[in-house]
Parts: C-alpha cells; sequence; structure tokens
C-alpha cells in the first residue's frame, strides 16, 4: 500500500478530541467507507476496539511478528484487569474485545477466567474474538461460555505442515489436530494465513488453502498482508488483491471497505471442485502513516489500559484508590 494521500489522511477534519479515562486524547472520528461509498462521521460517543494481552509470552519465532519481543512470560493481574475493565465498562467507550499476545492459551486457566470477566461485566452481547496460534487447540472447546464467543482465529501460514512450521521456528499443531479440533466445535475457527513471499503469493496458492481449509472443516480463511513492522516483513509481503484477485472465477467478492491510506479489506466466498464453500477475507494494513491518533486501546499483562500498541498509559489501576 503507498502512502499517496497521507497528508490527507491525517487532516483534523478526520479526527475527533474526546475525553476518555480522564485525559484528552484525539481518535478517529469517521466510520470505514465501504467500496464505492462514503466516510461518515462517528456517533458522539466513540467507542473503540479493546485488546487484551494476558501475557506476551510466545514460543513461537515467526520472522514477521508485530508482537516481539515475546519472551516474557509476565502473566496479567487478574485484580487489576477487573479494575481495568470495570472503569472502560463504567465509560462505555468499548465496541468489542479481542484478547490476544503473545500467545493467549499459554496460561489456559487464566484465559477462561478472563473471559468468564469479561461476559460478567459486559454480558453477552459484547463481541469477543480470541487470537492464538494454535497452542492447546484441543482444549479450545473447554472455554467459557463458547457460544457466546464470536470467533477464535487461529494462525496457519501454510497447508504443508513441515512448512508451516518452519514458518513458525517451531514445532505446530499438525492439520490433522487442527482437524479433530474444528470437529469438536465447529462454526467458531477462523484460519489466519498471512501472505508471504516463497510460501502463500500466488492465486493458485490461496486456491490451495482455501482447499485445506475445506478439508480441515473451517468455515472461513483470513488473508492477511504482512504489516512493514521489520525488515524481513517488509521484503516479504505480499498485497492481498494480488492473490485474490479480481476475475477469480472460484471468488465471488460479497463487500469491501477502506480507511483511507491505512486500511483496506474485502470479504468473499470461494467454491471448490466439489461446490463445496467457504468465507474469505482478506486485510492490508500500512502501520508507516504518521498519524499518531487513537485508533483501539489495549491492556497490557500489567493490567494498565493503553492508547494503542506502544502508546502512552491511559489508567492505572494500581493508582485507581476508588
Amino acid at each position: 500500500m503507498q502512502n499517496t494521500d497521507s497528508s490527507r489522511f491525517c487532516s483534523t477534519d478526520w479526527i475527533r478530541r474526546v475525553r476518555l479515562l480522564g485525559q484528552e486524547v484525539d481518535v478517529k472520528g469517521y466510520i470505514c467507507a465501504p467500496e464505492g461509498g462514503v466516510y461518515r462521521p462517528k456517533p458522539e460517543n466513540v467507542q473503540l476496539q479493546l485488546s487484551i494481552l494476558p501475557t506476551r509470552y510466545c514460543d513461537a519465532a515467526c520472522s514477521f511478528c508485530i508482537a516481539k519481543p515475546t519472551s516474557d512470560r509476565a502473566l496479567i493481574d487478574l485484580d487489576a484487569l477487573q479494575k481495568s475493565l470495570t472503569r472502560l465498562k463504567a465509560e462505555g467507550c468499548v465496541r468489542g474485545i479481542s484478547i490476544t499476545g503473545g500467545e493467549p492459551t499459554t496460561y489456559f486457566e487464566t484465559l477462561q477466567d478472563i473471559i468468564s470477566m469479561i461476559f460478567s461485566l459486559f454480558g453477552y452481547e459484547m463481541e469477543i474474538t480470541l487470537d492464538t496460534n494454535g497452542t492447546n487447540a484441543l482444549r479450545l472447546c473447554q472455554l467459557p461460555s463458547l457460544e457466546m464467543i464470536d470467533a477464535i482465529h487461529i494462525s496457519r501460514h501454510h497447508w504443508d505442515d513441515a512448512v508451516n512450521q518452519r514458518i513458525f521456528g517451531r514445532e505446530m499443531p499438525s492439520a490433522a489436530l487442527l482437524k479433530e479440533a474444528i470437529a469438536a466445535c465447529p462454526s467458531i475457527f477462523v484460519l489466519n494465513c498471512m501472505l508471504l513471499k516463497g510460501f502463500v503469493e500466488t492465486p493458485d496458492d490461496a486456491h490451495r488453502y482455501l482447499d485445506f481449509a475445506i478439508e480441515l472443516g473451517a468455515p472461513k480463511v483470513s488473508f492477511i498482508t504482512a504489516a512493514p513492522v521489520n525488515e524481513y516483513a517488509r521484503t516479504h509481503s505480499v498485497e492481498f488483491d494480488k492473490v485474490l484477485r479480481e476475475g477469480d472465477e472460484r471468488l465471488l467478492f460479497t463487500r469491501g471497505y477502506r480507511d483511507r491510506a491505512y486500511c483496506r479489506c474485502r470479504d468473499g466466498v470461494y467454491a471448490n471442485d466439489h461446490g463445496q464453500l467457504i468465507e474469505f477475507y482478506g486485510r492490508q494494513t500500512n502501520s508507516n502513516l504518521p498519524c499518531s491518533y487513537l485508533r483501539g486501546l489495549v491492556i497490557e499483562p500489567d493490567g494498565a489500559v493503553y492508547a494503542g500498541f506502544g502508546g502512552k498509559k491511559l489508567y492505572d489501576p494500581g493508582k485507581d484508590k476508588g
């Protein structure tokens, strides 16, 4: 993605200043535009996506990883987390919650406690997703209120077990194991595939990956263009629309959205040779834009709330005596 309109993207016309957690912050003030549509202002009460990191630890070694370093085994303090979530609930500023990391299933019992806490505080209408590399895949069906979780995203970057393990830098759950996990609780799993040169980079590769996902029983695949966070990601990144191409008779595009020069995405449906269908999604994000306004909230393993990944601390539960 090129920064062809970064100056307009950063215009104050698209930024709104709000008071959040006792601080004045700039937030994205518009709603992403559908393909061929227009941008619309957000409602007065701006709500943001919240990411929770139970831990930063992950024993994989993906060269393109945006979360590095991932060697810190620190585990989130549940009392601090509850304080932060309670404060966010009171302010009504959360529209959805993603549990990510690190590898959030590393401490499985804590993950179960976190999900129960979220539903207890926010109710079952809150959208909750989980991002995992598949560690503890066979235990995922034990998560509390599983039927109320919107999606579990499993990172799987190639159909071949050996190649996938090479990308991750360690032994990963096999295709057979993932198939068993998906069969145990179908309809909830989404396979996330990073598009990388030398791995999944062509329309034929996408077809083969989607055929593989259908065989596993997965209902959906997300194809993701690697954000340019390091040299490997910059040199190996593949734009999703060069893989999911217009005119491909196997693909039916259903909708798409754009966020100026920052992000764009498309949804659709794929049909294999036997007429079996699977949903797909493509996304590309440009994290190198010069704008510095708040796009989402993050709760780090210390339990505090931050203005995005690597952003300033907005709320410290350890200092809240209320």
